[in-house]
């Protein structure tokens, strides 16, 4: 949108398919980024301006004041031409039915942009044109110096080699404090680099520490430690020990598997796999295995059972709701270790666990795997990385990331004894046209 700064005009509509764009428009549209604002549209075309509301807004009570001589803005004309200031003045006046202050802001921006070119220009707002509120303890100055003193710096006016701004500059006695002019007796603290006000608290990185800035530039700080249930984390700005979101790992039918960052992939391997594990050095204390079976199709599998591995339990979630631990059959409920109990919930088998885990099979092919977001970052195999992102979900035990999901999955399979199978994955078998419509019909009642 800002051009191609190759010192040349002609060539500033460039789109990122390397086309000239036809008009502002298209030039914007072009260079789009996805977002989820609802208000997100196409540009609707302003209404033209009538004859008579144009020759209002080019007058000199408007826009006109830009390019007109004498004025307030003439010893910049020399060096930054006022016609496409004045344009888009008009532009705005026109679309939004002569606001004034949107003569105000147009006003401004040439202002900003003669005196960041070093141009001294005479006053231009006054108590009723364009008055510029200034906070407490300040005062409007057309040209005050670019680096004014703050609680950090009091000499910076002496050291500035910037032109001089339009703004609210502190009265005498007052120095800037983050954007407030307070008496220097209130400043803040200068920690570690940092600026605070008087009265600012923040945690640090990791969430050990809580710290506040209090009188007299004194920082204090206190330990802090994260409850079992809670992450350091940012929310709203603020860096601090928060309740643990989870994420849920989806593995249902022949089978179709939805990552913890919500990416769907299918898998037909009929092999035992790991589905959740830690990578590399981030010990989790948890694996999740999944083993899968043929059903009446070489090119079908599904879920035949499920295990759990942590701090030396073994708990196996079979077909028909089955549940053994170490190796045995157990009736439910049951709480094999402290922290970890396994019950019937309506129609699944569930395990909880303390460290976070908690797994939901119904003794066929549907298996749900939720895990607090402590674990984000740390989380490897077939239900992806857990790391906010989609692009590194198929990453195999050496770390590389793959495209192919066939090899992603293969690269999972945990060698078991116990379940002979063929490491060879069929491709699923595809639909004829009538199989097709008919299929659609059917899944059509999710949407």
């Amino acid at each position: 949108m800002c051009g191609n700064f190759n010192n040349r005009r002609d060539d500033e509509y460039m789109m990122p398919n390397g086309q000239q764009a036809a008009d502002s428009n298209a030039l914007g549209e072009s260079w789009q980024v996805p977002d989820s604002d609802p208000s997100c549209g196409v540009p609707v075309p302003s209404p033209p301006c009538s004859a008579e509301e144009e020759k209002l807004y080019q007058s000199d009570q408007f826009c006109g004041i830009l390019t007109t001589r004498p004025s307030s803005f003439e010893a910049c004309h020399g060096v930054i031409n006022p016609q496409d200031y004045f344009d888009t003045c008009l532009y705005d006046l026109c679309a939004l039915n002569g606001g004034h202050e949107f003569l105000c802001a147009a006003l401004e921006a040439y202002a900003d942009a003669c005196q960041a070119a070093g141009v001294k220009l005479l006053p231009w707002r006054n108590a009723t044109f364009c008055p510029l509120q200034c906070p407490p303890n300040s005062n409007y100055d057309p040209c005050m110096t670019g680096c004014p003193a703050t609680c950090v710096d009091q000499q910076a006016p002496k050291n500035c080699s910037k032109p001089c701004v339009e703004g609210c500059a502190c009265s005498s006695g007052f120095l800037l404090s983050g954007d407030t002019c307070v008496p220097e007796a209130n400043c803040g603290c200068l920690f570690e680099g940092n600026y605070y006000t008087e009265g600012e608290s923040f945690v640090n990185e990791n969430c050990t520490q809580r710290c506040r800035c209090e009188a007299k530039g004194q920082m204090v700080c206190s330990a802090l430690s994260c409850g079992e249930d809670e992450v350091c984390k940012i929310q709203d700005g603020q860096r601090g020990c928060y309740p643990a979101s989870t994420a849920i790992c989806h593995i249902y039918g022949d089978p179709h598997y939805s990552t913890f960052d919500g990416k769907l992939h299918h898998f037909q391997g009929s092999c035992n796999y790991t589905a959740v594990t830690g990578c590399d050095n981030s010990s989790v204390g948890f694996t999740v295995t999944t083993r899968n079976k043929h059903r009446g199709s070489l090119s079908w599998t599904a879920l035949n059972s499920v295990a759990l591995s942590l701090n030396g339990l073994h708990i196996a979630l079979r077909e028909h709701k089955a549940v053994y631990i170490n190796g045995a059959l157990v009736s439910l409920p049951a709480s094999p270790a402290p922290g970890v109990t396994i019950s019937l919930s309506g129609s699944y088998v569930r395990v909880s666990t303390k460290l976070g885990l908690q797994l939901q099979f119904n003794g066929d092919h549907e298996l749900l795997v939720k895990v607090s977001e402590k674990y984000k970052g740390k989380l490897c195999g077939l239900c992806g990385t857990y790391t906010g992102s989609q692009q590194d979900d198929f990453m195999r035990p050496d770390g590389v990331v793959v495209p192919d999901f066939n090899d992603f999955g293969a690269s999972w399979m945990v060698p078991d004894d116990e379940w002979p199978c063929d490491p060879t994955i069929s491709p699923p078998a595809s639909c004829s046209p009538a199989e097709e419509e008919a299929a659609n019909k059917q899944c059509s009642l999710l949407t």
